[in-house]
């Protein structure tokens, strides 16, 4: 918003999706940067992108771009920088991996490929029910984990 003539808030005209998209990528999606690029405050471009959808994508969409560019440098840390001969064999390392980055990469990269260091089972409010053992499943259980009576 700006003022006019008789100090009053006069509404900012919405650039167009074109422009919007090409500040917030000079920009990295920066929403304070990407203001003071149109010269308003960070409201009016929160105010754009609650009034106009493709705003708020072409947001999602540069800022998606963003965590695009640092799993390449993730991956880079994870697993390292290998120094290799004229050959092609390796000698060592230029950089190290990162175990962390690693079991990072793993535990929310890998979820569905089984890479969890923990799974939560819900019922989602349900109730389940196990079928209950005999007495005699009790005892051979027993038998087999050498628990109970030994003779």
């Amino acid at each position: 918003m700006k003022f006019n003539k008789l100090n009053t808030y006069t509404r900012m005209k919405r650039p167009t999706i074109k422009s919007f998209r090409e500040v917030l990528r000079k920009t990295g999606g920066n929403i304070t940067k990407a203001a003071a690029a149109f010269g308003v405050n960070r409201g009016t471009l929160y105010n754009w992108m609650k009034e106009n959808e493709a705003f708020m994508q072409a947001l999602k969409d540069e800022r998606g771009a963003l965590v695009d560019e640092c799993l390449v440098s993730a991956r880079i840390l994870a697993l390292g920088i290998p120094d290799r001969d004229d050959k092609g064999n390796f000698t060592g390392w230029l950089e190290r991996p990162d175990g962390n980055m690693l079991r990072y990469l793993l535990s929310t990269l890998g979820k569905e490929e089984g890479f969890v260091e923990s799974m939560d089972i819900t019922t989602n409010g349900k109730e389940i029910t196990l079928p209950r053992l005999s007495e005699t499943d009790i005892e051979e259980l027993k038998k087999i984990n050498g628990i109970g009576n030994q003779e």
